[in-house]
């Protein structure tokens, strides 16, 4: 989105991400604002965007429902809210977990909690509730033999993302 020429602020609650994603950033030449701070807090001072990006966030919160709903008082009217998360059945548990963060390391070991994995008719009725529509939801599907990742409109079985709009 910086690349397009969007004002960016990126908020993180965890303060240790906050130099690595400026490097990111940096070596990139992009122009982002990091502040460590949570949804909740920037509500709090009155922030207002366009958009807010909730990716992989949600299923580490302690209530998703009060974290969604700050998302969505970010949010000005018409403001779209794209959620990306991962699901909770086996298959995540083998693919995130196991996969992930024991075989693969790509997380370190204990990163995700399968019991707070999100499924994707629970996260559209906690954005509902946070008086958001969600209005589309897609799967990203990782391909081990091509080593790509790619949208689906019907695999929703490990990673998937929603979109949604508050209303104007």
């Amino acid at each position: 989105m910086a690349r397009l020429g969007a004002t960016i602020t990126g908020a993180d609650a965890a303060a240790g991400n906050i130099p690595v994603a400026q490097v990111h950033a940096d070596q990139q030449g992009l122009e982002i604002t990091y502040r460590h701070i949570t949804a909740e807090a920037l509500v709090d001072e009155g922030a207002q965007f366009d958009v807010v990006l909730n990716m992989e966030v949600v299923e580490h919160v302690a209530d998703p429902l009060a974290y969604l709903t700050a998302c969505q008082r970010l949010l000005r009217p018409g403001g779209i809210e794209i959620c990306s998360t991962i699901n909770r059945n086996p298959k995540s548990f083998a693919m995130a977990i196991i996969g992930a963060e024991w075989v693969m390391r790509w997380l370190p070991k204990g990163t995700h909690d399968w019991a707070k994995f999100i499924t994707p008719d629970e996260l559209f009725d906690l954005l509902e509730k946070s008086h958001v529509t969600p209005v589309d939801r897609k799967g990203f599907v990782f391909n081990p033999i091509t080593w790509q990742w790619s949208l689906s409109a019907s695999d929703l079985s490990v990673n998937y993302v929603t979109t949604s709009v508050k209303p104007a």
